[in-house]
């Protein structure tokens, strides 16, 4: 017989096939030995897809029966006892020597630049800066061949512009950044100082000075050497500027490193048109006012022309605080200016005393202000007062410049 799977010849009586060992003869009811059922009919015309006949040698082309694929059930995986070990992390390795080689290239890199600077700065002779502690004075103006500043258009042609904000504080305001007495100085020096008539007792010229208002009443005095003598309870806050026309003069020379003797007018007569021409001639209202933030001149700011009324009307004003004018008219006494200041306040009723000498300027402007600036001299030193008031009238300011100016005298410079 031919096993009907492999179509090898077997012994008719075989019960297995030789060659594949399939099951060749059947059992009761149609079932091979091995229980797997045949798909065919009884009179064996076809038993799984091939003719009944094939159990029986015949002639001819032997043909391999077509034999369905048998399906092994699914088995499921054999799970071993514990836990499984963890899956291998891919590219561990690559990524670690990724980054040790990128560390090693930006190490390379670091120290390869600095060999390069150290070697450059060395051949170049060049050493690392330091910040200086020292206070240098402010880069002037460049000036022109006729005289004015680079720029007078608004735009600064200053490089080195040190403070301020260039708001200015109205009187009674107050500003903790510039109040009177921080020289540094000790209570054991100022007490010298006092002994030796350079500067005034406080508490009495205090209730001089709040005697007439502890609010727009100003007064700053300060020694030919620059020493803060007194300065009252406002003296460090902004009143209307009204007749001091030093601010233009001072940046002048300043910068220029001359007298401007073409604008002595604004001196000598507090001529209005002459200061204005002076102010221009260093680069206008915002030069002045960036050389006065550069000089420390912090509650000192120009907003309009002298005389221009209707800018005043509109907002507009001129502001200085009583101690930067005594500072101002010290620089002008220290330059020998303070000569140029010939207004007679005498014929205001301002009382000098006897066997002083005293240059003076005096302003009348908006809030009834009324201000007198003035160097009193002995003929071997000088001070400088400031005495600037509002809403008091020429009267009261010229009282109180009066009491001022004899307190000075008899304390710092009749002896």
């Amino acid at each position: 017989m031919f096993c009907p799977s492999c179509g090898v010849h077997n012994d008719q009586n075989a019960r297995f096939c030789t060659n594949c060992g399939l099951t060749l003869q059947t059992q009761a009811g149609g079932r091979p030995a091995d229980g797997t059922m045949v798909d065919g009919n009884a009179d064996g015309t076809m038993v799984d897809g091939a003719p009944s006949s094939v159990l029986t040698p015949q002639p001819g082309p032997v043909v391999p029966p077509v034999v369905s694929p048998t399906v092994s059930p699914a088995v499921p995986p054999t799970v071993p006892n514990g836990p499984l070990p963890p899956p291998a992390k891919q590219g561990k390795s690559g990524g670690v020597g990724m980054i040790i080689v990128a560390a090693i290239v930006v190490i390379a890199i670091l120290i390869g630049g600095t060999v390069w600077y150290l070697n450059t700065s060395n051949s170049n002779g060049v050493q690392p800066a330091t910040q200086s502690q020292e206070t240098t004075k402010p880069k002037k103006k460049a000036k022109k061949a006729d005289g004015k500043s680079s720029d007078k258009s608004g735009e600064s042609d200053k490089s080195d512009k040190t403070g301020g904000s260039g708001k200015s504080s109205k009187a009674g305001e107050s500003d903790e950044s510039d109040k009177p007495g921080k020289s540094g100085k000790t209570d054991a020096s100022k007490e010298r100082d006092r002994r030796s008539n350079r500067i005034l007792d406080k508490s009495s010229t205090d209730s001089i000075v709040d005697g007439y208002s502890t609010i727009d009443v100003g007064v700053s005095v300060m020694n030919e050497d620059g020493l803060r003598s007194y300065s009252s309870r406002n003296a460090s806050l902004s009143f209307v500027a009204a007749g001091l026309y030093l601010p233009a003069w001072l940046d002048y020379r300043d910068t220029y490193g001359d007298r401007p003797d073409a604008y002595a007018d604004s001196l000598t007569g507090m001529n209005n048109g002459s200061a204005n021409g002076l102010i221009d001639a260093v680069g206008g209202e915002s030069d002045l006012n960036e050389w006065l933030s550069d000089n420390k001149y912090y509650r000192t700011r120009f907003e309009r022309d002298y005389g221009d009324v209707k800018a005043s009307q509109n907002g507009y004003e001129n502001y200085a605080s009583p101690d930067d004018a005594a500072r101002m008219l010290n620089e002008m006494a220290e330059n020998g200016d303070d000569g140029l200041m010939n207004y007679d306040i005498a014929s205001e009723g301002v009382v000098i005393p006897s066997g002083a000498t005293v240059h003076a300027h005096r302003g009348q402007g908006i809030k009834d202000s009324y201000n007198y600036f003035m160097v009193i001299s002995n003929g071997k030193k000088k001070v400088s007062v400031a005495v600037m008031t509002q809403n008091q009238g020429r009267a009261v300011a010229a009282q109180l410049a009066s009491r001022m100016l004899d307190k000075v005298w008899n304390t710092m410079l009749r002896n």
